[in-house]
Parts: structure tokens; C-alpha cells; sequence
């Protein structure tokens, strides 16, 4: 029997509607009404410290994060819009379901005028499947406690549930659609993983169900939002593996029915992020393999990410393993920097790693680079580089037939990086300004001018860091 959420309305205030965020011309990045949007930002939760106030009404708690969020340089936020992890399902969007539970719609109001006043983009997926996987037995889902299902298998399948996805996108969009600081919408968190790979459905069949609901679910969405909005947003899924293969990979990496995928970096260096190192380079190996998959021409990063398997860590080697994910990932071609859940107690983002989410702002902010037009090719195989120490390097370009703009990374297996020469291949004759930027302050320290000789141009300095980023690009 269909059934309807039913709240009242209540307009929530924006600015004049003008357009959603679009994927930018260059295919890599992000743009908003023009201006380009290099994603740098993290995942957050309902009743985690920084948005918890939001739960009692103190909306100036709420408002001294965005400020500082947006002070620092963060510029989106990944949401689950219910989160529950408490077995109180305080923070259950329904409870039971078909009833709206307003706790959490009040949360929302402010979350997304505090985003629109502070231009803090957001992602929004509707289901927390980890806690409610763990909490099932108290789930407004289970069928036990007046919701649809037996268990999450059945929750891409049964009509009813599939009725009350479609529902939840609707008052989604009812109630905050007009807002472009929603960049898109996530249609499932871990979509192989909750309602398939868990239960040991093979991956055909796995394949079939996400292909179906991710259809249906897709098209009610676009089909909607055209209708009020004349466009529709972006729409994205994410996967729980870092890649996917087979009969899933011919579903999650096809964007008929959404606009980008993206996928969890849980790799073992990074799940207990003790090896800065090994961390660049498992980063740079998935977005590497994905930007080969996708030609370049859509978007990919890391959703979720962090030391899931030994947190909270000391400060000093958290540092440096966010670091070197950050400016790997960014550096390597992927679409911003990744976005890791805290892992910290508490369980927010501390200042010192938003220490490094403002430096790579301040390089992202700064000129040489056009992030609208970016295609972020990746250049490892024509870049060399000499030094004296183990040396990781990555760096990407701004299109594959003239390399004019490159942006880069290095990092060494231990100690500082001491002396180094780079080697940048095939570039058009034209004068190059090569730009070293420390990672931790965001600025640069080494300035050269330099013109291709046989269409190279080599760069040597002294770096008394672990790490360093670069940029090279023409001389205007």
C-alpha cells in the first residue's frame, strides 16, 4: 500500500535560484554559475560534535563551525541525512518509518541555511547502511518494528521500500532542492556492500538489483526536479571497495542513470595510516587506474577515507598521512583532495588537519592554474625526476595534446627530500613558471622562469621537507 510522508512545509530561505553545480568543462572538476569548485572537505555526522548543537537549537555552535570552516578554506561537506548509530534512532529521518521525525528535519533546516550562508557545498546521501546494518534490530526498516523488510537484502528489491526511497528523495527535494549548495545527491552509501556483498548475493545478481533501483530511483529524481526546477542536479553513488570489477563495474561505472561514481580508499596503509609513502602511492594507483578507466572525462575521488582500524592517532603522524593523501590525490588527477571521515576523538576535524585543507586552498586559489578547463591527465610516465633518496612523484596536466599547466607532488620514503632535479617532457615552446609550495603553510618557497630546451624544461632545488608540492605553468 503506497503510503506519503506528510510534514508541514516550510520554506527554507535562499538566495535567487540561478543554477545547480555543473561538472566543469575540463571533465575533472566541479563549477557553480562559472566559477570553478575544486572540491576540499570532509565527511561529517548528525550527532558528532560540530553538528550535534544543531540537535537542542543551538544554531550559534552551528554557526561558529561553518565560519570556520569556511575561513579555512573547506568548501563541502559529505552528510548522511539520518545517521544511526545511536539505537535511540534519535537521528532516524523516520520513526517509525513513514513518520517524519522533525528532530531531524530541524537539524537540516540549519545545516543547509548555515551552507548557503557560509558557501559550504554539500553531498547528501539518505541512508546510514552501516549503523543500521548494526543496529537492525531496532531499525524503523525492520518489518519487526512496523517498517518493510526482513533484512537490508531486501531493501533495493521490495516495492514498499523502493515506494519509501522514493518518498524520502521527494521531501528532499521539496524541502531543499532550490539550494545550489547541494552539489548532488549520493543515491546509496556503500551501494554493493549492505544490501548485497554482505549477505553473499553473487555479483550478477548484486549487479542486477543496484542497476534497477538506481534507475528508478535516478529517473523519479531527474524527472522531478526538471519539473520544478527545469534541471536537475548532479547525481552520484559510492562503493565501499576501492574499486569494483565484472558485473558491477559494468553497472557502478556507467553514467547513464548518474552523473559520477565514487569510491572508498580503504586500503591497508590507509585504514591504519601509519606510512605517509605508501599512502601517496596506493592513492595515486586507484585514481590513476579510475582516470584511465573514465578517459579523463568525468569526475572521481574518495568519498571516505581515514585510519579506520587505529584511531584517534597522534597528531604528528595524522599530519602527515592526511597530508600526503590530500596533495597526492589532488596532485595525481583526482577531482579535489578526498574526503575522510574524522576518526578523531572527539569525533570532529581538529584544527591541525584543517591546517592542511587550507594550505592546498591557498594553492588551489592561486594563479596559473585553470581549474574550469583542468583535465587532470596524468603525467608520472613523462615526468622523471633525480635525487639522491627513494622519491614518490606524481603530477597531472591540463589537457593530453599541450601540456601548459601541471600541477605535482613528491614525497620521500623517510627524512627530507634534500637535492631533486625534475624533468618535465614534451612541453610547446613558451616561457614556464615553476612554483614549490611547502604543503603545511601553503606557500611557496622556490620561484623559477625557465623555456623548453628540445621540449624539456628541468627544475633542480633543495627541499628540507618530507614533502613538497609544485606548479608549472606558462608565463602569461
Amino acid at each position: 500500500m503506497r503510503k506519503t510522508m506528510v510534514i508541514a512545509i516550510i520554506i527554507v530561505s535562499m538566495t535567487a535560484f540561478s543554477g545547480f553545480v555543473r561538472i566543469a568543462p575540463g571533465g575533472k572538476h566541479f563549477e557553480h554559475n562559472n566559477e570553478p569548485l575544486v572540491l576540499l572537505g570532509f565527511n561529517d555526522g548528525l550527532p558528532w560534535p560540530s553538528l550535534a548543537p544543531l540537535a537542542s537549537g543551538n544554531i550559534s555552535a552551528g554557526e561558529r563551525y561553518f565560519k570556520e570552516l569556511s575561513d579555512r578554506g573547506v568548501n563541502v561537506l559529505r552528510i548522511m541525512f539520518e545517521y544511526s548509530q545511536g539505537r535511540h534512532n534519535l537521528f532516524a529521518f523516520e520513526n517509525p518509518l513513514w513518520e517524519v521525525n522533525p528532530v531531524v528535519v530541524q537539524i537540516w533546516d540549519d545545516i543547509v541555511m548555515l551552507a548557503e550562508k557560509y558557501g559550504i557545498y554539500l553531498i547528501i546521501t539518505p541512508w546510514d547502511p552501516f549503523w543500521a546494518y548494526e543496529n537492525w534490530d531496532v531499525n524503523p526498516y525492520n518489518i519487526a518494528n512496523g517498517g518493510t523488510i526482513e533484512s537490508m537484502r531486501d531493501f533495493l528489491t521490495d516495492p514498499d521500500t523502493v515506494e519509501n526511497a522514493i518518498q524520502r528523495f521527494k521531501f528532499m527535494i521539496d524541502r531543499y532542492g532550490e539550494s545550489e549548495k547541494i552539489l548532488a545527491w549520493e543515491l546509496n552509501n556503500e551501494i554493493e556492500l549492505w544490501y548485497g556483498r554482505i549477505f553473499h548475493k553473487p555479483d550478477p545478481v548484486n549487479a542486477r538489483e543496484i542497476n534497477e533501483w538506481i534507475e528508478t530511483i535516478s529517473t523519479f529524481i531527474r524527472n522531478y526536479e526538471i519539473e520544478k526546477f527545469g534541471e536537475a542536479r548532479l547525481i552520484t553513488v559510492s562503493t565501499a571497495a576501492p574499486a569494483v570489477t565484472g558485473a558491477l563495474a559494468r553497472v557502478l561505472y556507467d553514467f547513464t542513470h548518474i552523473d559520477f561514481v565514487t569510491t572508498h580508499f580503504y586500503y591497508d596503509t590507509i585504514k591504519t595510516y601509519s606510512d605517509p609513502y605508501r599512502i601517496a602511492r596506493d592513492v595515486v594507483m586507484n585514481i590513476n587506474y579510475h582516470n584511465y578507466l573514465f578517459e579523463d572525462s568525468v569526475p572521481f575521488f574518495d568519498s571516505e577515507s581515514g585510519p579506520i582500524d587505529r584511531w584517534p592517532q597522534l597528531p604528528a603522524n595524522d599530519i602527515a598521512c592526511y597530508s600526503a593523501f590530500s596533495w597526492a590525490h589532488l596532485a595525481s588527477g583526482g577531482t579535489g583532495i578526498g574526503m575522510r571521515w574524522p576518526y578523531t576523538t572527539p569525533h570532529r576535524m581538529p584544527t591541525y588537519l584543517l591546517d592542511i585543507i587550507e594550505a592546498i586552498s591557498r594553492f588551489v586559489k592561486s594563479p596559473g592554474i585553470d581549474w574550469l578547463d583542468f583535465t587532470g591527465v596524468n603525467l608520472d610516465a613523462l615526468t622523471s625526476y633525480r635525487s639522491e633518496k627513494p622519491i614518490f612523484l606524481t603530477n597531472s596536466a591540463d589537457r593530453s595534446a599541450d601540456f601548459t599547466q601541471i600541477i605535482g607532488y613528491a614525497i620521500a620514503e623517510s627524512g627530507d627530500i634534500g637535492e631533486i632535479e625534475i624533468l618535465f617532457k614534451e612541453l610547446p615552446e613558451a616561457t614556464f613558471v615553476f612554483e614549490a609550495w611547502d604543503t603545511r603553510s601553503g606557500e611557496v618557497f622556490c620561484t623559477t622562469e625557465s623555456e623548453p630546451s628540445d621540449n624539456l624544461v628541468s627544475v633542480s632545488l633543495y627541499v628540507d621537507a618530507l614533502e613538497f608540492a609544485f606548479k608549472l605553468y606558462e608565463k602569461e
